[in-house]
Parts: C-alpha cells; structure tokens; sequence
C-alpha cells in the first residue's frame, strides 16, 4: 500500500504538456496535505525564486522524469490542468491509469484532484486523491 501512494503521490509530478502562458507559482514555504484513501497527511517544502521562475511544467518535468515506465498527456483550460497518466512496471505484475487536474488557483494557492485505476497482480482497485499545496510565508534557511 505505501508503494502504491508512492505512485500516486509521484504521478502528481509527471511531464505536462506545453503552455502558452503558464500561471506563476510564488517562492516561499509551502505546505502540501494530501489526502489518499481517507488518510491526511502533510508535508512543507520551500521554493526559491530561482525554483519558481521555472513555469509549472519544467518544474513537473525535472520530478516526473525520476518515473520509468511512465507516460502522460494532458492541456491546460485556463488556469487548470486536465492530465491522464499511464505507469507500469511489469516486472511486478502493475499497471496504473490516473486521471485528474491541477488547478492553479492563485499563485499561493494549487490543487489536484485525481483517480488512479490501479492493478496488482491480477486484483484491481480505485483511489481517489486529493492534494492541497498553499504557500504559508517565506522560507527560514
């Protein structure tokens, strides 16, 4: 199960595609609280400046490319980011599908929301995730 959040937590990073006008993230320290399964949790992570004059999409980039067997498609409406993402490693018998979006509602303020269609060897499952990131002040290091 922890793998399996491990994925799902990760596909949240996959390449986008490419943007006109990308919405701007500012630096700062932000706060991400996932919630998978009905289970919360939160973490904090601080962005440079230099981090964010990355558009959204390199920043996803550089993180998605950690994943092997992976391929995503997605466009952007607006200021949301409407993404399906295929994985497998099938030297363990998985396949996983994610569909969802990433709504950049402000600079301070992001939000995912997908599904992830999974199988592990042979027995299938769906989860639902949810994941709010909002910047809560500037960086102290």
């Amino acid at each position: 199960m922890k793998k399996a959040i491990s994925m799902t937590a990760a596909l949240f990073l996959l390449p986008v595609a490419a943007i006109a006008a990308p919405p701007k993230m500012a630096p700062g320290l932000w706060e991400r609280t996932m919630t998978v399964a009905g289970t919360s949790f939160t973490d904090k992570e601080c962005f440079s400046p230099e981090d964010v004059r990355q558009s959204p999409e390199e920043m996803l980039r550089s993180e998605g490319e950690q994943m092997e067997n992976c391929k995503a498609t997605g466009k952007w409406q607006g200021n949301v980011y409407h993404f399906t993402s295929e994985c497998s490693m099938p030297e363990e018998g998985v396949t996983m599908t994610t569909t969802g979006t990433m709504n950049f509602v402000s600079s301070t303020h992001m939000i995912h929301a997908s599904e992830t269609k999974s199988s592990v060897g042979g027995m299938s499952q769906t989860m639902n995730a949810k994941v709010d990131h909002k910047r809560i002040g500037d960086c102290t290091e």
